[in-house]
């Protein structure tokens, strides 16, 4: 079995997921984290999530994260043993994804950010994505004014590939497919 990965096929879903990257540890959240990510929730800033989600839902989502099944999948992303913030996977509401097609959204606390933590975050969920979960594209919508994500996406190889409007707003969308991402590691 993968050192990285402790789990089920991918078609059953995949439990305890576990990725291991030089400096960060992507890892289900534990207990007295989910307030926590709650409290994130309702105090951020509204360009990266545009709306506040059914609190007892959000928790319960939570409760199950690194297990990622029908599209969803949350992650504490731990840097030497404190979670610094998130990354998951999702199905946006209202709009049905390919199969092979992962959305991913990220959060990092504010005084985790700019020291490349949501760039190899994001590296090690999509490589992984694409060599345990059967992913063919990996995409993500940000907010056209939040040039940190855009820069983050570029730098891990990801493409602008449009725009689409939810949530009564236009968003930029970047994503990387499998040959993309497999030329990317060959070269």
């Amino acid at each position: 079995m993968d050192p990285q990965h402790d789990g089920q096929d991918a078609k059953a879903g995949i439990r305890d997921v576990r990725i291991r990257g030089s400096r960060l540890l992507l890892r289900a959240l534990q207990p007295g984290e989910i307030e926590a990510e709650w409290q994130a929730m309702l105090t951020a800033d509204r360009m990266t999530t545009p709306e506040v989600p059914d609190e007892a839902r959000f928790k319960a989502r939570l409760r199950r994260s690194g297990h990622l099944a029908d599209g969803w999948l949350d992650l504490a992303i731990d840097l030497d043993g404190a979670s610094i913030g998130r990354i998951q996977t999702f199905v946006p509401p209202g709009r049905a994804l390919p199969p092979g097609t992962f959305e991913i959204g990220i959060a990092l606390r504010e005084d985790a950010r700019g020291r490349g933590h949501g760039r190899e975050a994001l590296a090690l969920l999509t490589d992984w994505l694409f060599e345990h979960a059967a992913a063919e594209v990996v995409e993500a919508p940000t907010d056209p004014a939040n040039v940190a994500m855009r820069t983050v996406f570029l730098r891990v190889g990801w493409e602008l590939a449009g725009s689409l409007t939810e949530y009564d707003r236009e968003w930029v969308v970047y994503r990387v497919t499998r040959p993309q991402w497999q030329a990317k590691a060959a070269g």
